[in-house]
């Protein structure tokens, strides 16, 4: 099967597929059941009737004495026609199992015969001649001769799957009265390995689930411990990290304040500032600002010279005691504060 012919597949398509892929399914997991265990179909079953009291196999399709099965064994039952009441209705078209609460409804109804005095069997004979209809075929078997038979059945230790009415020409399915009389109590319900199977399903999901959460919990105390076992090792890394990223924050520091207030630094962008003939008599920094007195050549402007150096901002004249007039030039007193 390829890719393109499964996405090209209509929806019957596919629901074929699928329900013979469940059939090959069933047919593997059944294969896995010890063939002693398996319950074989109700067709391949020992047949019996009854007898004047009393258990007759039809081995063959015909009556032969026989030695009685165990108990416990699993028989088929079938009954003489003439037991019973047989007729055919006409229903609207229905499913098998719409089909059996339909009779179960109506059973008072079918036969002409007073309510309660018979249990009811049906099957479906297939599509009637009007259209959306079916051919059902009804049978009522009187409650003393399923009582009868029930009681015979018990008295063997024999389990009747089913109770089947007798017929020249098979026809599937058979006219089976069983569930009636399991309905009707007079035979036990047949027990179900389905709630054992799906018990032991669930029992295995909660054993995945704990080994699941176990496993995860495992997993989870593992790094606990890891992370326990590591931990002073851990601790002196973070003490180390921490001891590093203080000395990096201190460096930092220094070298800031070492950029911003190296005196050597601010001398020489002085001494690069004024122009030539200049004579420095004081020089003050308070490490953000500086002031300069001293005297400058006759044509010599200190305050511009600052200003172009890039290394001066706010170079104004300062307001301070005035100087005397040199033969070496005129005095001067500015301050301007340091860029960084």
């Amino acid at each position: 099967m390829t890719p393109g012919l499964l996405l090209d597949a209509d929806m019957q398509t596919i629901g074929q597929w699928l329900l013979g892929g469940l059939r090959w399914w069933i047919d593997e997991i059944r294969a896995l059941v010890p063939a002693r265990s398996r319950r074989p179909p109700a067709g391949g079953l020992p047949r019996f009737a009854v007898e004047r009291g009393a258990l007759v196999s039809l081995a063959f399709g015909t009556r032969r004495a026989v030695p009685i099965p165990k108990a416990r064994t699993w028989v088929t039952i079938v009954i003489p026609a003439g037991d019973c009441l047989i007729r055919v209705i006409t229903r609207p078209a229905l499913n098998e199992r719409d089909l059996q609460r339909m009779i179960t409804f109506e059973a008072d109804t079918l036969l002409p015969i007073p309510a309660g005095s018979a249990l009811i069997a049906a099957r479906n004979l297939g599509a009637a001649d009007e259209a959306g209809k079916i051919r059902i075929e009804v049978a009522g078997l009187p409650v003393d001769k399923a009582r009868e038979l029930a009681d015979v059945a018990a008295a063997t230790g024999l389990v009747p799957v089913s109770i089947v009415l007798s017929e020249a020409h098979r026809q599937a399915p058979p006219l089976d009265f069983a569930p009636a009389m399991r309905g009707a109590g007079l035979l036990a319900h047949r027990r179900s390995a389905t709630p054992l199977l799906w018990a032991f399903v669930a029992i295995l999901m909660t054993l995945n689930v704990a080994i699941w959460i176990w496993r995860d919990a495992a997993r989870v105390a593992g790094f606990e411990r890891l992370v326990a076992e590591q931990q002073p090792a851990m601790n002196v890394a973070q003490t180390v990290a921490r001891r590093g990223e203080q000395d990096r924050r201190l460096i930092a520091r220094s070298l800031g304040l070492r950029r911003s207030r190296d005196p050597l630094n601010v001398f020489a962008a002085v001494s690069g500032a004024l122009p030539p003939g200049v004579w420095l008599q004081r020089l003050a920094w308070d490490g953000e600002s500086v002031r300069l007195v001293g005297y400058r050549p006759e044509k010599a402007d200190v305050a511009t010279a600052l200003r172009r150096s890039g290394r001066f901002a706010a170079v104004r004249a300062a307001e301070g005691e005035i100087q005397t007039v040199m033969p070496t030039g005129e005095p001067f007193d500015i301050t301007a504060r340091v860029t960084r």
